[in-house]
């Protein structure tokens, strides 16, 4: 460690406050979001307050590169997005700043999860039997253009330890939304889905959390599919709430074998991307369904039967359920609320705003806070969720 770095974690340490950007882009490759959050304390003693959110959009043709086939792409073109995303990135985080009135001295760190390009957590390719995974931004870049201390590439150490990897979030969860008596399940849908079951009073080894399977992925390349790129989402569900559910359609799909496969597991575009909606599309026209709101409506239903099939198979056996908390571009979504309300009657659902947290920065606050565990030395993992040997400390540092 250089005594440079050694003085900038010293002084952090020492600060009872600290402000930290967390930066996040989710599957959806819609952008950028920045959340300035102010951090006290670690562990569970952990207190965080949001104090100003900023989003970046990506460029189109930056964001079609991101979501098409990434098999496609040249390690060129890896290697230039690697470095153009990190000016992204660097751009939110100031932008973030700027428009909260502070100067870049202020801030103490900013944490980055980066663009996930590709997450394959079983070692199962036949000629380099290894697990992997690639989130581009440099961290290197952000610093630099910045100015301040960066962390990020946060999966890596807990995938060399046997794990998947993801989910990430959970060990926010259990930081912050653990309740003495209720039972919570946290449940994301940004492009994936996914979830954490805090227990009442939940020790850290009984915190389970896994990846669902599709949030909002499929239907987003469904309605740009069927759309011819005019819409790149089913803004307010309307699309799926005008359709009928194609019944005979929504069980092919849900024979998918992730579904059945017990946790921890997780996934993303390499199952669910846009060659998985172009599938769904053509089973959608060899069984008859050709309504493109059926369609939506039927990969929309999707989305609500692997969630729901989910918390019966794998949480409901562990223990209570008194809240489902949802949060992700999906809680925007007015089918998904309804249709989750409608079966989970016993279950009450909200969304993340009715706990305190804005629902657009809660990715972002979480990497801050996992940011701020990292340097305060403190691991920041989840073994039970991600199934590695033991607790790491996850992460990277950039200095500017």
């Amino acid at each position: 460690m250089t005594a440079d770095l050694r003085t900038m974690l010293e002084t952090i340490r020492k600060k009872s406050t600290r402000l930290l950007i967390g930066l996040m882009s989710g599957t959806s490759a819609d952008g950028v979001d920045a959340a300035l959050c102010r951090i006290t304390g670690a562990g569970r003693d952990t207190k965080a307050e949001v104090v100003h959110l900023a989003s970046v959009e990506y460029p189109p043709a930056i964001r079609r590169l991101l979501l098409g086939d990434l098999r496609l792409l040249s390690c060129e073109e890896v290697a230039r997005l690697n470095f153009l995303i990190g000016d992204i990135f660097a751009e939110a985080a100031l932008k973030c700043v700027a428009e909260a009135g502070l100067s870049r001295s202020d801030v103490d760190a900013v944490c980055s999860h980066g663009q996930t390009l590709v997450h394959f957590p079983e070692p199962d390719h036949p000629a380099i039997p290894s697990r992997a995974t690639l989130q581009i931004g440099d961290i290197s870049v952000i610093a630099q253009k910045t100015g301040i201390l960066t962390v990020g590439d946060f999966r890596p150490a807990d995938m060399a330890q046997g794990g998947e990897g993801a989910p990430l979030v959970p060990y926010v969860d259990y930081l912050l939304i653990t309740h003495p008596t209720l039972g919570r399940v946290m449940q994301n849908l940004g492009g994936i889905g996914n979830l954490t079951y805090l227990p009442p009073n939940a020790s850290p080894d009984a915190v389970i959390a896994f990846d669902t399977g599709p949030g909002n992925m499929v239907v987003d390349g469904v309605v740009s599919l069927l759309t011819q790129g005019r819409q790149t989402m089913d803004r307010d569900g309307r699309m799926a709430s005008s359709g009928c559910v194609h019944r005979a359609l929504l069980d092919r799909l849900l024979e998918h074998p992730y579904y059945r496969k017990p946790p921890p597991k997780s996934t993303g575009r390499e199952l669910f991307g846009i060659q998985y909606s172009k599938s769904l599309i053509h089973m959608a026209s060899e069984s008859g369904c050709a309504s493109p709101e059926d369609i939506v409506a039927t990969a929309s239903e999707l989305t609500v039967q692997s969630v729901v099939r989910a918390y019966r198979d794998f949480v409901f056996p562990l223990g209570p359920v008194h809240e489902v908390v949802v949060g992700g571009g999906g809680a925007s979504n007015p089918y998904f609320m309804r249709r989750f309300r409608e079966e989970l009657g016993h279950v009450r659902v909200i969304t993340h705003e009715e706990l305190g947290i804005p629902n657009q920065a809660k990715e972002a606050l979480a990497f801050a806070i996992l940011g701020n565990e990292l340097l305060s030395g403190r691991t920041n993992n989840l073994p039970s969720a991600t199934g590695a040997r033991r607790a790491v400390v996850m992460g990277k540092i950039a200095l500017p």
